[in-house]
């Protein structure tokens, strides 16, 4: 895992890109951290998941802090999209956030070719 300051990183392959934003989980956390000034505390992160949950019950789910600590937030790290600090539960955008709209801006290039050569 990283440590918030720590190396840089490369950015996320479209490949991976497309990988990681499969899952809503991860496009969640990303819009919610896209939201914020500072780094939030993964129980902050829960509970503002869980609050999205229709089924949410007052209470944050111990499964989604589970699946955020050890799934979602290293997956995202790795990628360079956040940057999560397992020892303090911490994370904040990545360095490499701003290469996902130039990945995106890619493959939106790469099927308006397509789209050309089936019309």
């Amino acid at each position: 895992m990283s440590t918030i300051g720590s190396t840089e990183r490369s950015p996320a392959s479209t490949d991976e890109l497309f990988d990681i934003l499969s899952d809503h989980r991860r496009r969640e956390i990303i819009v919610e951290l896209g939201s914020q000034t500072s780094p939030v505390t993964l129980f902050g992160l829960a509970g503002t998941l869980s609050q999205r949950d229709p089924s949410h019950r007052g209470l944050v789910d111990e499964e989604l802090i589970v699946m955020l600590h050890h799934i979602h937030l290293p997956k995202l790290d790795r990628a360079g999209l956040v940057e999560y600090d397992s020892a303090l539960q911490l994370v904040t955008f990545g360095a490499c956030i701003s290469d996902v709209s130039e990945s995106v801006s890619d493959v939106e290039s790469e099927l308006d070719a397509v789209c050309d050569t089936l019309t």
